[in-house]
């Protein structure tokens, strides 16, 4: 092979090479786009969460269109509900009006007598909607409505509960199944365990779920300590939020993220 041939045969092969290289290339970057714009359900990575802090676990909205949902999930005789309903009843007044009744927490469950807040409906006025389900009764022994629960039942039963209750207004299934997930199978970090079995006797203890255009937040554990409510009456409460800082704070935490899932609704929400 003369060196004329020879020139023209090794210019083919370093053209061949350098079509080759740039197609890989390309469709490696094609790819890797095509991963980075799916997004995933939820956020898988999360193994542990914080204690007191809403985490956003998703990328999905689970609200109607054009709207922001709060649900709640507590029980009547929670102190930790209790204590969270001052926060939530600061925000969502706001959002449009409230009916409820004062309340005490379950005597008999540490800390006893929490003075809290049982909301029984919320009429909108904004785009926020709210929703709460009690799944136990004041006593930790029965349903909201009654039907007693063995306490080593307290998990499952109160999972179906929490279900029907939120099938029933109106809630996609993605709400229970997100609750009761991040209750009862996700380490908060402080406690080293679930949520729902670091109370005892284990059960659905507490949650806020938020979600919006921008995904879908929530929080498992007190966002107000029980502790520092002891001894007042839910009338002082009530007449005074704002002598209580971790109320002030939790209530600015609830309307920040309710924010954050807004999203590009954020402009039609009271500030």
């Amino acid at each position: 092979m003369n060196k004329k041939v020879l020139g023209t045969v090794i210019a083919v092969i370093v053209i061949i090479a350098a079509f080759l290289s740039v197609y890989y290339i390309m469709k490696l970057s094609n790819t890797k786009a095509s991963v980075n714009n799916t997004q995933s359900p939820t956020t898988s990575s999360i193994n542990e969460i914080p204690a007191g802090k809403f985490v956003k676990i998703s990328n999905i909205d689970l609200a109607p269109k054009g709207q922001v949902i709060v649900v709640e999930q507590s029980w009547y005789g929670c102190p930790v509900g209790a204590a969270a309903s001052w926060a939530i009843y600061n925000v969502l007044k706001n959002y449009g009006n409230i009916t409820y009744e004062f309340h005490y927490s379950d005597p008999d469950h540490k800390p006893a007598n929490i003075p809290g807040l049982i909301f029984l409906n919320f009429t909108p006025t904004s785009i926020v909607r709210f929703y709460v389900a009690y799944v136990y009764n004041e006593y930790l022994n029965a349903s909201y409505n009654g039907t007693p629960i063995p306490q080593n039942e307290l998990i499952p039963i109160g999972e179906k509960i929490l279900e029907e209750e939120y099938a029933s207004m109106g809630l996609p299934p993605q709400v229970s199944q997100f609750i009761i997930q991040y209750e009862t199978n996700v380490t908060v970090e402080q406690y080293g365990k679930p949520s729902a079995l670091y109370v005892q006797p284990p059960h659905l203890n507490f949650a806020i779920l938020i979600s919006g255009p921008n995904g879908t937040y929530i929080v498992t554990t007190p966002i107000v300590n029980p502790d520092i409510l002891s001894g007042y009456s839910p009338q002082y409460v009530f007449n005074n939020l704002d002598q209580f800082q971790q109320i002030i704070n939790a209530s600015n935490m609830i309307q920040q993220v309710i924010l954050e899932a807004a999203g590009p609704l954020a402009g039609e929400c009271p500030t």
